[in-house]
């Protein structure tokens, strides 16, 4: 006798299960669904097996082969396009040339199916509906019969208002040749909705035999969880593929588990895993194969599949983990929570009920999730963080994931304009830019390859050649392992939030756009923009003879090259050093550090006018350092620029961050300037900067990120004024800040501003981000950080001693929210 099993479900509602699989290939009680299926037919005689592909065929084709290892003969019909469920079946006409029968393959049922032939054969009925009652038969077909089992009505998913039975149809059928002959050929056509309701209006013999069998279609993951208890309770009559040990527990060969551990009936745990000592393997828990479970585990009423790992201390309640992750020491999961293929869980993450997390994800440490990782989350670590993509070359950023980035921005793009692409000089960051070039030009992006190059001039060159958007790869000089990635927009500034997120949705779900092979743009290759940057550069500078002397370091040896050709060309005298500086927060911790030590002591020690520090990219100018030895921080750097940008201008407009001191407004009283307060985010000083077109806006931008446009600037204003660095430092308004970072948790961002912002009702606070409070003649803002489970405190008051009680007060007022 032949059968046909309809297996082309893509299993939508199954997700994150079937990410990975098609429906039928998604494992209960550790072997594929439709394997269960395969073992019915065979116990009922049907032996010569039709089965319709459609969603990954190939998965299902490579599991079963011909059958021959599961008793059967298999005959594939693959649909090139969907023809619903009918025309899948009408698709395999001329293997079926007697009575047969279609069942699912992502069901699970122990049905009779002789009993039901028998129906068939002794009614002499053309289709049979094998039929089931049920409690909710919103999401199936309603079916009425009248005493001699002949359907009289149905209707497929009713309403409540709709409900005219509690008997539903299973999706087996068995159907005599002839009824092929009323389905349309390559035309999409269903059972349910199309080829029964034409039989009933023919009149032709059509019956439902109702079952009092198991039958389970697992349509969501409840569905799929209540499916594995019904098999523990022995409600389902399949075969476990494991021994029972003792009663209600059953373990497949090659298992090891260590001496003491708990296994509490009924359970199921699969061949060749760990279960090391202490663990717990709770009532209603099914272990697939070649897991390893950590010692002091408790699992309990939970599925997991294969290959995972899960570490000590461990604790997972309700939950279905797909195959290879990985969950760290002390992490857990809680009821209904489903965990993607290949997802990483680190050490005390907590996974709330009722979350679903796609596959490939990582939970950073300490996350709490409670909202479903689909596209992205913050309980996760986001592709974009405070700025830009950063992370290990070969293990957070590999070449297949640069690709998968150039083909996720080229679809925001809709396959459509201009983007350059640049690196700096080292070899791990041109293999990158090759394979992001490559995953551009997959969407139909025209690509300029701008070559090695430094981030400021790529930003300019984005501006230049009217491109739509650039991309600039570069290595840490301090920690040349771990790269970054700037993705700008068509001025050249750093894309906002909002355009992330779109990229970060599209590379999450894969869902590129790509081209016809015809539609693929040659590569543009710019070589020589950076000589015409530096170039027009020197030839902005009025004045050819500066003979300022200047000490500059950088860790990056080509970074200082360039800078220092630039200096050399208009004059200066440059002695370079090349100690590893990183970017400091405020003087004191400047002073602890011994390279910044060394550096400004070689700035007195020669009389150098000024000492600069440059970051790799030449984007910043990490340490500056006057003629008399002092260093100009980050607060004093923005009152540095104010008084020149004031001074040039006749008063004008300076753009600031929220954390900036208030020595600015200070000075731009002074000159009859503005000031206008940004949030803290680079994005977002840049896009007040660009947005303006005005000069002086422009000035700024060069001044806060382009390190080298910057420092001619600086050279040039003093010596137009006639002044030393040193004597713009001491119209610097005195400036009392402190800076301070305080552990808070994901959940407990939220609560601690709202909290604070209750607390402050009638002070004078702001909230354009994070919230300030303006308290005793000064301020303290505080910043939920974006990528790491911390708050932090920037404080400004009229001496050292109070900024600092202020800071540590708010330090201690977080800290207690975060715990209540």
């Amino acid at each position: 006798m032949k059968a046909v099993i309809m297996a082309g479900g893509e299993g939508s509602r199954l997700r994150p299960l079937t990410c990975s699989r098609p429906k039928p290939m998604v494992p209960v009680a550790n072997k594929p669904v439709m394997q269960h299926i395969v073992e019915l037919l065979k116990k009922h005689g049907f032996e010569d097996i039709a089965v319709t592909l459609l969603y990954m065929p190939e998965a299902i084709k490579e599991y079963f082969d011909d059958g021959r290892d599961y008793g059967v003969n298999i005959f594939y019909f693959i649909e090139d396009t969907p023809l619903g469920t009918a025309g899948s079946v009408k698709n395999a006409e001329e293997f079926l040339d007697d009575t047969f029968i279609v069942i699912s393959g992502d069901a699970l049922t122990d049905a009779d199916l002789r009993k039901a032939l028998e129906f068939h054969n002794a009614k002499g009925s053309i289709a049979t509906l094998l039929l089931k009652k049920v409690d909710i038969p919103l999401e199936y077909g309603v079916v009425v019969t009248d005493d001699e089992g002949r359907i009289t009505r149905f209707l497929e998913k009713p309403s409540w208002g709709e409900v005219f039975s509690d008997t539903v149809n299973t999706g087996m059928y068995i159907l005599s040749p002839e009824v092929l002959k009323l389905v349309p050929k390559n035309e999409m056509f269903d059972f349910s909705k199309d080829l029964f309701p034409l039989i009933l209006k023919e009149r032709m013999p059509i019956y439902g035999y109702i079952i009092d069998d198991y039958w389970c279609d697992i349509g969501d993951p409840q569905a799929y969880i209540q499916s594995h208890i019904d098999i523990l309770n022995g409600k389902v009559r399949i075969n476990i593929p494991a021994k029972e040990i003792e009663k209600n527990i059953w373990v497949g060969e090659g298992t090891e588990i260590d001496d003491p551990s708990c296994l509490r009936a009924p359970c199921i745990i699969g061949s060749y895993s760990k279960i090391k000592k202490n663990s717990i393997i709770g009532e209603y828990s099914v272990i697939g194969d070649f897991n390893i479970i950590g010692e002091g585990t408790s699992i309990k009423r939970s599925i997991i599949w294969n290959n995972a790992i899960i570490d000590e201390k461990v604790e997972i309640r309700g939950s279905i983990i797909c195959n290879k992750v990985h969950f760290s020491p002390f992490s857990s999961a809680f009821e209904n929570s489903v965990i993607g293929d290949n997802s990483c869980i680190k050490e005390n993450a907590i996974i709330r009920p009722n979350i679903k997390i796609w596959p490939e994800k990582l939970i950073s440490e300490g996350a709490i999730v409670n909202s479903n990782l689909v596209w992205g989350s913050k309980f996760t670590r986001n592709i974009f963080g405070d700025r830009g993509i950063a992370g290990e070359i070969n293990t957070d950023i590999t070449p297949e994931y640069a690709s998968k980035l150039g083909a996720a921005y080229g679809t925001l793009l809709k396959g459509k304009g201009k983007v350059g692409v640049s690196c700096d000089n080292n070899p791990s960051t041109k293999m990158i830019k090759s394979a992001f070039i490559s995953g551009l030009l997959t969407t139909g992006v025209e690509v300029y390859d701008l070559q090695v190059m430094l981030l400021p001039i790529t930003r300019t060159a984005v501006r230049f050649y009217k491109l739509d958007g650039g991309i600039h790869i570069s290595s840490l000089g301090t920690e040349p392992y771990k790269l970054l990635i700037d993705v700008l927009d068509k001025n050249g500034c750093n894309i906002d939030r909002g355009t992330e997120r779109k990229i970060e949705t599209i590379f999450i779900r894969e869902d590129f756009l790509r081209c016809e092979g015809d539609c693929i743009k040659e590569v543009k290759n710019i070589n020589d923009y950076s000589n015409f940057y530096l170039q027009t550069l020197i030839n902005s500078v009025k004045d050819r003879d500066l003979k300022y002397r200047i000490v500059l370091n950088s860790t990056l040896a080509d970074t200082a090259k360039v800078i220092k050709y630039l200096l050399s060309e208009i004059g200066c005298e440059v002695e370079l050093m090349d100690l590893k500086i990183g970017k400091s927060l405020n003087k004191k911790d400047s002073l602890k550090d011994r390279n910044v030590s060394l550096f400004i002591e070689r700035v007195k020690s020669g009389n150098y006018d000024l000492g600069v520090s440059v970051d790799g990219s030449s984007e910043k100018m990490l340490v500056l350092v006057d003629d008399k030895g002092r260093i100009v921080t980050e607060d004093m750097f923005l009152a540095l620029v104010t008084i020149m940008c004031m001074k040039t201008y006749g008063g004008g407009t300076v753009v600031v961050p929220l954390s900036a001191s208030f020595a600015i407004e200070k000075i731009a009283s002074k000159y009859g300037g503005k000031v206008i307060r940004s949030k803290t985010s680079a994005q977002d000083i840049m896009y007040k900067l660009i947005g303006s077109k005005q000069q002086e806006m422009m000035d700024q931008f060069t001044l806060y990120f382009d390190a080298m446009g910057g420092l001619i600037k600086i050279i040039e204003f003093m010596a137009k004024n006639k002044c030393k660095l040193s004597d713009l430092v001491d119209e610097i308004p005195v400036i009392y800040m402190n800076k301070l970072e305080v552990e808070c948790p994901w959940n407990a961002k939220g609560k601690v501003i709202r909290e604070i912002i209750q607390e402050h009702g009638n002070d004078m606070i702001e909230t354009t981000e994070g919230v300030k409070i303006y308290k005793n003649g000064g301020w303290v803002l505080i910043l939920p950080d974006a990528e790491l489970p911390i708050c932090r405190i920037i404080s400004e008051s009229y001496s050292e001693e109070f900024a600092e009680e202020l800071g540590t007060a708010y330090a201690d007022k977080i800290r207690k929210i975060s715990k209540t």
